[in-house]
């Protein structure tokens, strides 16, 4: 075995060819490692199977020493030494590790990280784009971390002063003004953090990273101002879902969440002062379409002193308030037992901002679009039997979906009992929920 070995080893040198690779080789039991050394430096790897690394392959040929180990009778296999990483799924946007909301050592973020083993959230198991409303002041579209992710009406032409695809929008190919009830959507301060939350594009080495990396985001305009203006928002949002329900997909949009981080404090919702909100969350909810919503900034019992939209009553809103890096409701947030389902991480939260920049804010606007986004990522790893009650019971889906994220809460001792779940978010344990469960 040796003088074979020497032979080939001398071959090697010759043929001048470098590979910069090392070897795993596993010798049959009666073979000898002192057969190995001619090649350079040896390591006993596991000495009862008499397997061994050589390490100083730099000046030969790999694949020639693989095949003549392969020839040789004493040799039981060989096999390069492949490099093996962790199956941590780590985005590498520089400013990750700032993202507290998404994972931090404390176990008071939502557990990013662990979901992202499943899947980094975009498109369903049909293939079609998950979309996410961001209903604001404006999602500045041309952020680095935001433009590869914002929805486009691919059926319209931009502003030709047509309404192209006939959906009664006229050159709506970013989304809607609901303000002014035209196109020009723009964007502002606080929609475009909102939007990052849910969706900012992860993995691009850009910044910050979304709870959703691929997900669309839907742009409009129409969070303040008056109910009307509300319910203009949300009349696009349902048509665009309207028309992709009736297409079989192939038109409008995927909506399956809005985000809405506004609202009105201390009104009560089933005064009958507000029939509007819950009549609109319904519709929506019956197309498949929930709705994230952010309760007051103030420590009130909303139960007892009143909000809208978190007071109100349709099923298909997911109220929630905001939680801190310290696992504790924020001091400046709502609660009730019968009218907030769960907490998320709201407080100094690290998302983009206008002008390619990036920043942190508080509050429960910032809470709410981690709940948003893991709608959309819910859809995104939901397996056969989701998708086929999704297909043909959209709002008895949606109405699982939210069940699954209420059932899957981390416990939070100061949520027990003013909160629906008594708990925060726990993206992981809801992904693994919607994965078995269906």
């Amino acid at each position: 075995m040796k003088k074979t070995l020497v032979l080939i080893a001398g071959a090697l040198l010759v043929s001048g060819q470098v590979s910069a690779k090392d070897l795993i080789v596993r010798l049959h039991e009666t073979s000898d490692i002192k057969a190995l050394t001619t090649f350079g430096a040896t390591e006993t790897i596991i000495s009862d199977l008499n397997v061994h690394k050589i390490s100083t392959l730099s000046p030969m040929d790999i694949e020639f020493v693989k095949k003549e180990f392969k020839r040789n009778s004493n040799i039981k296999w060989v096999q390069e030494d492949h490099p093996v990483s962790e199956r941590s799924t780590l985005p590498n946007d520089p400013n990750f590790a700032a993202q507290w909301s998404l994972n931090n050592d404390d176990d008071t973020d939502i557990n990013a990280p662990e979901a992202w083993d499943y899947g980094v959230g975009g498109k369903d198991g049909n293939g079609s784009d998950i979309v996410l409303a961001i209903v604001d002041g404006g999602v500045d579209a041309s952020h680095q971390s935001l433009s590869e992710n914002m929805w486009t009406n691919t059926e319209e032409i931009a502003d030709n002063g047509i309404d192209d695809d006939g959906n009664g929008y006229v050159d709506d190919v970013g989304g809607w003004n609901a303000y002014r009830n035209n196109s020009e959507v723009g964007g502002s301060r606080h929609g475009t953090h909102v939007a990052g939350i849910a969706a900012a594009r992860g993995d691009d080495g850009l910044q910050v990273t979304g709870v959703n990396w691929d997900a669309k985001i839907m742009n409009i305009k129409g969070s303040s101002g008056t109910t009307s203006i509300v319910l203009r928002a949300y009349g696009y949002i349902l048509k665009q879902k309207q028309i992709w329900l009736e297409s079989g997909g192939e038109r409008g949009a995927n909506v399956v969440v809005t985000n809405s981080s506004f609202g009105v404090d201390y009104a009560n919702c089933e005064s009958g002062s507000y029939p509007a909100w819950n009549d609109i969350y319904n519709e929506m909810g019956e197309a498949g379409i929930l709705s994230a919503a952010a309760t007051i900034n103030n420590s009130i019992n909303v139960d007892e002193r009143g909000d809208v939209p978190t007071g109100c009553s349709s099923p298909y809103i997911v109220a929630v308030t905001n939680t801190t890096v310290d696992g504790e409701k924020y001091n400046r947030a709502g609660y009730g037992f019968n009218s907030i389902d769960l907490g998320a991480p709201g407080t100094d939260v690290l998302s983009t901002l206008p002008g390619n920049s990036t920043g942190t804010l508080t509050g429960t606007s910032m809470a709410t679009p981690h709940v948003a986004g893991a709608v959309g990522f819910l859809h995104s790893v939901a397996p056969r039997g989701f998708l086929e009650l999704y297909e043909t019971h959209p709002g008895e889906a949606a109405l699982a979906l939210k069940q699954i994220l209420l059932e899957t809460v981390t416990p939070q001792e100061d949520l027990r009992e003013v909160t629906q779940s008594g708990g925060r978010l726990n993206l992981h344990a809801a992904t693994e929920r919607m994965i078995n469960n269906f």
